[in-house]
């Protein structure tokens, strides 16, 4: 019997690496449903932001509409954002709607000052009632960082992460959760052209392509351990 157990444990490395390549596959369908869900949201005609409940995290991914001010004063740049391998701030900005409420604008991008890094660029006042349509976004996808941030100091507007509970302490503004990615054009001299995140689909069908070969290997060295085990004699 012991002589079996060699091609039992092949056996059970089978079944296994199968399962996890069945998982794979399910997930990459899952990311595949959600990004036909976030296609048709963004081909919807856009939602225009209520003024008491901008609700950005129930309107993710959908194509929104604001009408309302930019509070440049408040405005922070988030620093070491590249856009065709040049160093660059990400610009957001506080818009409060006609209505009262408060929500950040991710405007777009700026390259810095090449000879000093940390100077932050003047851009055009928005001083009158703008339109802004964007996609709504629960969170802001950032770079990832090992400790909590300390709160950035009164002024200080050149940040590394933006986190809504942190800006909402320095600023002093009520901002809603979540933001707005801009993609209408105004003449602030941004950049906003956008990379759009894949759905992650592929990633799962070349993991599920990994474990299904690992089990085909596994299922080929089984049989020929087997088959050995038959003609060897006892």
């Amino acid at each position: 019997m012991t002589r079996w157990i060699p091609a039992l444990a092949l056996a059970i490395v089978v079944a296994l690496t199968a399962s996890l390549g069945q998982w794979q596959v399910r997930r990459g369908a899952e990311k595949d449903a959600l990004q036909a869900q976030r296609d048709a949201a963004r081909a919807a005609a856009p939602v225009v932001l209520a003024a008491s409940d901008p609700a950005l995290a129930s309107l993710d991914g959908r194509r929104v509409l604001l009408v309302g001010g930019f509070d440049d004063a408040k405005s922070v740049f988030l620093d070491n954002r590249t856009r065709n391998g040049l160093a660059g701030f990400h610009v957001l900005t506080p818009l409060r709607l006609e209505g009262g409420a408060w929500v950040m604008v991710l405007r777009g991008w700026v390259a810095r000052d090449a000879r000093e890094r940390t100077r932050l660029p003047a851009l055009p006042v928005q001083a009158e009632a703008v339109r802004v349509e964007g996609f709504a976004q629960a969170s802001l996808a950032q770079p990832m960082v090992l400790a909590a941030q300390p709160d950035a100091a009164p002024g200080e507007r050149l940040w590394q992460h933006y986190e809504a509970d942190a800006y909402r302490r320095w600023s002093g503004l009520p901002v809603a959760d979540g933001i707005v990615r801009q993609l209408s054009e105004l003449p602030d001299g941004l950049a906003r052209d956008w990379v759009e995140p894949g759905s992650g689909a592929d990633k799962h069908r070349a993991y599920a392509f990994q474990w299904f070969a690992m089990s085909g290997t596994a299922a080929l060295a089984a049989l020929v351990m087997g088959w050995r085990t038959v003609r060897r004699p006892r």
